[in-house]
């Protein structure tokens, strides 16, 4: 386990602040539940990092479940909502500091110009990391285009999905009818009762 601490404790230093927001966890236990593995792993953070165990017996704050990928995507995701309503990860407990557990890892900014400077010098970690950058946005812009580009054909030319303007005008019109139908049930009601 130290191998697997010390390198979780180093990769949390790349970004100073987190160890501040660790910090928050002091004192609590936090149990990773790898499904399929039988293994269990229990994390203690702090401001001083993470220390992880494989054996603990007293009583745990929160339990994260899930398989190991699911585990280790949970903790790269923004916005772990989908994972958890897919059932691919499950939080037990105090479900409120698992989700803020969660939220200290997706919200690390890591500059990995230092590390790579360390090992390839400076110039070339600075036009690694501009390359890095430029790549990601490219990314980004291209998945974004292609969704928009998706979004587009299925809504204006197979008309497989209705647009946005579409659907707010059937759901105005189902609003409409399920009044019309309380008034006419109010109005059934009262000839009943005369």
């Amino acid at each position: 386990m130290l191998l697997v601490e010390a390198a979780i404790n180093r990769y949390l230093k790349l970004d100073p602040e987190v160890l501040g927001k660790l910090a928050e966890f002091n004192g609590k236990v936090i149990k990773i539940e790898m499904i399929g593995t039988g293994k269990n792993l229990y994390v203690f953070p702090g401001e001083q990092g993470i220390s992880v165990d494989t054996h603990y017996d007293g009583d745990v704050d929160t339990t994260l479940r899930g398989s190991p990928l699911s585990l280790f995507k949970l903790g790269l995701v923004k916005d772990a909502a989908t994972m958890l309503l897919k059932g691919e990860v499950e939080i037990v407990g105090n479900t409120r500091l698992g989700h803020q557990f969660k939220k200290v890892f997706s919200q690390m900014d890591i500059d990995w110009t230092e590390p790579l400077a360390e090992v390839i010098g400076d110039s070339l970690a600075y036009q690694v990391q501009q390359s890095g950058e430029k790549i990601g946005r490219w990314g980004k812009d291209s998945i974004n285009s292609v969704t928009s580009s998706i979004s587009e054909y299925l809504q204006e030319e197979s008309r497989d999905v209705v647009t946005e303007t579409e659907l707010d005008i059937f759901n105005d019109a189902v609003d409409k009818i399920r009044n019309d139908v309380d008034r006419l049930q109010a109005k059934i009601n009262l000839i009943r009762q005369k």
